[in-house]
This record gives structure tokens, sequence and C-alpha cells, in this order.
């Protein structure tokens, strides 16, 4: 016996067989080709509307979101509720997801626009809505996100609960710092 336990060898012969089908079936795919330029749109539309003035706010909440996002992410695949066909990069895979990269960036944004509790859940749930029934489904369609034990409304509750905490986190944090800056 090599000392290796049972449950650590599964996971590396499950690692092994999916980096094995990402370069045989993914890598220099078009589709594959087509989530590299939609992240990286996605990431200069941010850019171009991030407001510099409060550009530590907004990053403090994206890295938050993405704390969350990518925990929310980790356990939906592991409990396989949803599945990610096409990665950019193998070995961690909730990177690359363009709903993950969405959701970052999209309440990021909304974060910026929308400062007060009442315009900041108007405009969450009006984003969990376009996200939830309108971009998932479209972007299962097209192959890049599988539904395997999971609905879309369970998304949208679960977008508009994430960003109201990391909101209130985040707000908190800010709040924080101006006071101590005032002593």
């Amino acid at each position: 016996m090599s000392g290796i336990p049972k449950d650590v060898e599964i996971q590396k012969q499950l690692t092994e067989l999916h980096l094995e089908h990402w370069v045989n079936n993914v890598v220099f795919h078009p589709k594959w080709w087509l989530l590299i330029i939609l992240l990286i749109l996605l990431w200069i539309i941010w850019w171009k509307t991030a407001m510099r003035a409060g550009l530590r706010g907004i990053c403090l909440y994206a890295g938050l979101m993405s704390i969350t996002a990518l925990g929310i992410n980790e356990y939906g695949e592991e409990l396989t509720l949803w599945e990610y066909p096409i990665d950019v990069i193998p070995i961690f895979p909730p990177l690359s997801s363009i709903n993950l990269i969405l959701m970052i960036l999209v309440y990021s944004i909304i974060y910026q626009y929308f400062r007060t509790g009442r315009r900041f859940m108007a405009a969450s749930a009006t984003a969990s809505a376009v996200i939830s029934f309108i971009l998932e489904p479209v972007l299962s369609t097209i192959g890049f996100y599988h539904l395997l034990r999971w609905e879309y409304y369970f998304s949208f509750l679960l977008y508009i609960i994430a960003s109201t905490v990391v909101w209130h986190i985040t707000n908190k944090i800010i709040n924080i710092e101006r006071s101590v800056k005032k002593v």
C-alpha cells in the first residue's frame, strides 16, 4: 500500500481524468476561445466603467464578492449541483467560469452606482433576475454552464443574498476606516 488515503487517490485520478479531458477536448476549441474573449471583454468593460474616485471601495466589494462567489461555486461543483464544461484553465475551473466573473463584475458596478440600501437592493434584485433567468439559460444553451441538480430561481435568491451580505460587510469596513481617520 502506498500510504495515500483512498479518497486522496480517487481525487488524484479524477484530476488526471479532468486534465486529460481538458487537453483533448477543451483547450483551443472554439468555445474555449469564445470564453477567453468574453472574459477579457467583461474585464475591459468593468475597467472602463469603474469610477476611479471610489476604486478602493469598489475593489473591496469585488474582492469580497469574489471570495463569496468562489465559495459558492466550489460548493456547487463539489455537490454536483452544476458544472462548467469549458474551463480556461483546468486546475481551478471556477476562476474562469463565465457566470462567476459576470457576477463579480456586475455587482461591483452596481455597488459603485447604487450606494444606498434601497437603491442597491433594487438594482441587485434586477441584476439577479437578469443573470439568473436570462444570462444563465443562455450560457447553458451555448454550453458554458450546465445545471445538474439546481434551478435558476435558486441562483436568483442566492445572488440577492450574497450581494447584499457583501454590501453590508463592505460598508461596515469602509465606515470603520472612516471613523479611524477622523480620530
